[in-house]
């Protein structure tokens, strides 16, 4: 194949160093410029991809391993086809593979070897649960990353070759029965575990010679053995139990043999350690970092923002530069450049530059935005074009920086953004963003005031079509469309909407909080927190997300996680009184509920259905679920324009409803939300108070509806673009 290094893919992958070449294709290391994060990128042989129908085999292999998300896997990302390639990212692990290991040290000790079959084990325990099957487990697909991460690579593969009459697998390393042609199934891959860790033990294949010789000897040896000394006899029993020629005598499941292998070694639960992004380390690449200002309740701090914003924009576009957007104070970067921009009290926005060292003040007024963006870009590269004011006036600029701010920082702000964009579309009639973000305060107005404001999603409805046809390569446009769709029960749509306002502009959080929130809910915690964690370090904006992270640690029973959390927000004055409670009674916290009850009736505010959170708050504390049913299946009916809405008080009639250990009401309340749009996998699996439900007959199809949405959600946030590539293994020496 031709050296692609140098090259830039879809105007959005640069491709910095071939990492390596297999049977299927080329990989590199490359940079995402939309995300900026480094990939592995897999382009796929011009030849293979011209066969027939390779395209739609790996479209259904990659989506398939795109649904394990265990930290033990290689995550697989975009699928992709363009300027005459076919390729695929997927997560780029930073460390070595097992092979290279093996070929270092030749014999790997028990405490060493165990725990990375344990691993192994682990990921394909995820794999096997969302119905995908490895079928080529091998020591090159086995990473171990410098974070020290036990990674098992290279999903889907060996079906992609098989669909061309290929065996699926490696000889060595298959099952006996997959020898023979028979169809893969998980005890497939407990073997070849088990073949795995009896070499990394020995220092020698189980089976060699050639492929005649290994086939046939699968099927006469009963099980691998260990020579005396390689292991103790109750560790070579189960590798002999794991490798068992005949599949009825082998351990069961991947479950199974990494509890028999405990014994002698128990890995560190890796799912509980935070996931380190690696850093983009290339000389062709300069770094800059823009750092936004700090604090909460400065009144000119949209100002700031808006030059922080604007200042990413424009060096985005400069060939060379990495722009790295932060929020608050950087710490060291002592080789890079910076600039951070702040605003003081004095109603006076800073800028910084370093190096050169320029450092400049200017007044928090509109007219200054402009100016400030130019002086510090220029100051970073002094050939970067100037670029005439935008045609918007002024002041209607300054409206639309305002509400944008209010609208992403409190939702009490929302009726004085909708009068200040109001007023802006009576000075400018046709000025998207100001379209844009009106239909999102409607879409706003209409979730947290429900049925008392009918018109609100029909006019955010219209106002969104309208910015989408004025301009379609607005980011605004879209994310007030997706906006739209997630309350009109469309979350796969909503997706598609905020994936399309990132590419329209990577700088902007909201679209990337958003998706952060929808992936939560559909239960890929581990690609939500990281997404969300790029939020919460690039801007100030997100920082109400917290609650929705709090959620999913509670939902994880992680509490004292939860609690530090819910300590910081309420200290910074960021209350959500809705989570609040609910979470409360997630936790089966009465006290606590009690005192939230005290609160409310003293005059706390309820941002969303308070009335709904009165009726819950008789269940759990009263018990009074027999007063209160009517008056939830009441709630739950009444919510008919706003689907997003209704989902949310059907889920709360079922958490009342199963409390009460009335099933019918419950399954009635899941039913109502499923098909108002639900996709909330993470809680209908995680929710102590849906326990009772889960062994009922009901439940699975309701489950199961849920999950497909959930799943296009993540297939939605990766794009399919058209042809697919798949890729052989990934991994990054350094």
């Amino acid at each position: 194949m031709i050296d692609l290094t140098g090259k830039t893919l879809a105007n959005r992958y640069d491709l910095l160093a071939l990492i390596g070449t297999g049977g299927m294709g080329a990989v590199y290391r490359a940079r995402d410029r939309e995300l900026d994060e480094l990939v592995a990128l897999k382009v796929i042989r011009h030849d293979l991809a011209a066969l027939p129908q390779m395209g739609e085999r790996f479209r259904h292999e990659v989506k398939l391993a795109r649904r394990v998300t265990h930290v033990n896997v290689a995550r697989t990302f975009e699928l992709g086809s363009a300027d005459g390639v076919m390729f695929c990212t997927m997560e780029l692990i930073e460390g070595e593979s097992l092979t290279v290991r093996l070929g270092q040290r030749r014999r790997l000790p028990v405490g060493e070897a165990v725990p990375i079959a344990i691993a192994m084990c682990e990921a394909l325990e995820a794999a096997h649960a969302a119905g995908v099957i490895h079928r080529d487990i091998k020591p090159d697909n086995v990473l171990l990353a410098h974070d020290g991460r036990v990674v098992l690579a290279d999903f889907g593969v060996a079906a992609v070759a098989a669909a061309e009459g290929e065996l699926s697998g490696t000889p060595a390393y298959m099952a006996p029965e997959q020898a023979r042609g028979e169809a893969p199934s998980p005890a497939a891959d407990v073997y070849a575990v088990g073949a795995v860790l009896a070499e990394m033990l020995a220092g020698r294949r189980a089976f060699s010679g050639d492929v005649a010789t290994i086939l046939a000897a699968k099927q006469d040896l009963e099980h691998v053995a260990l020579a005396p000394g390689e292991a103790s006899s109750e560790l070579a029993q189960v590798i002999a139990q794991a490798t068992a020629r005949d599949r009825d005598k082998r351990i069961g499941s991947a479950a199974a043999l990494a509890r028999a292998l405990s014994t002698w070694a128990r890995p560190a639960r890796a799912a509980t350690q935070p996931h380190v992004r690696p850093a983009i380390d290339s000389d062709e690449l300069r770094t800059v970092y823009v750092v936004g200002a700090r604090g909460f309740d400065r009144p000119k701090l949209y100002l700031a923002s808006a030059v922080h914003e604007q200042l990413l924009a424009k060096l985005r576009r400069v060939p060379r530069i990495r722009v790295l957007a932060r929020y608050g104070e950087l710490g060291d970067a002592p080789e890079d450049t910076k600039i951070v921009v702040d605003v003081d009290a004095d109603e006076t926005i800073h800028v910084r530059v370093t190096p050169p060292g320029l450092a400049f003040e200017v007044p928090a007024r509109i007219d200054q935005v402009a100016p400030a963006v130019e002086l510090a870009a220029r100051a970073i590269d002094g050939a970067l074009a100037s670029e005439p004011m935008p045609a918007t006036a002024l002041e209607v600029e300054d409206l639309i920086l305002r509400a944008r701010h209010m609208l992403h920082d409190n939702v009490r702000d929302t009726p004085r953004a909708m009068e200040l964009l109001e007023q802006g579309v009576a000075m400018a009639p046709n000025e998207p963003r100001l379209i844009a973000n009106l239909a999102i305060a409607h879409v706003r107005m209409a979730f947290f005031l429900g049925e008392t404001n009918t018109t609100s999603l029909a006019r955010a409805t219209e106002l969104a079509r309208q910015a989408l046809a004025i301009a379609p390569q607005l980011a605004d446009s879209h994310i007030a469309a997706a906006h739209v769709a997630l309350n009109t029960g469309d979350a796969v749509e909503a997706a598609v909407q905020f994936r399309t306002a990132i590419a329209c502009a990577p700088h902007l959080t909201e679209a990337h909080e958003q998706l952060g929130r929808l992936l939560l809910e559909a239960g890929y915690i581990d690609v939500a927190m990281a997404r969300l964690e790029d939020t919460l370090r690039i801007a100030i904006g997100p920082r109400m997300v917290r609650w929705d992270i709090g959620r999913a640690w509670v939902l994880e029973g992680r509490f004292d996680d939860y609690l530090a959390l819910e300590a910081e927000l309420m200290a910074e004055g960021r209350d959500r009184p809705n989570s609040r409670a609910r979470y409360l009674w997630w936790r089966g916290d009465l006290s606590g509920l009690r005192e939230f009850r005290t609160w409310f009736e003293a005059g706390g505010q309820m941002a969303l259905v308070a009335e709904v959170a009165r009726t819950m708050l008789r269940v759990f504390l009263d018990g009074d679920y027999a007063g209160a049913r009517e008056p939830l299946i009441e709630f739950m009916h009444g919510e008919k324009a706003n689907a997003r809405r209704r989902a949310f008080v059907a889920q709360m009639a079922t958490e009342a409803a199963a409390y009460a250990g009335d099933l019918d009401t419950a399954f009635l309340a899941l039913a109502t939300a499923t098909d108002a749009g639900l996709f909330d996998l993470h809680w209908l699996d995680k929710c102590q108070l849906l326990e009772p439900l889960r062994s009922d007959p009901r439940f699975g199809p309701l489950r199961a509806s849920v999950k497909a949405r959930a799943e296009s959600i993540l297939d939605a946030l990766y794009g399919d673009r058209g042809s697919v590539a798949t890729s052989d293994t990934v991994a990054a020496t350094s």
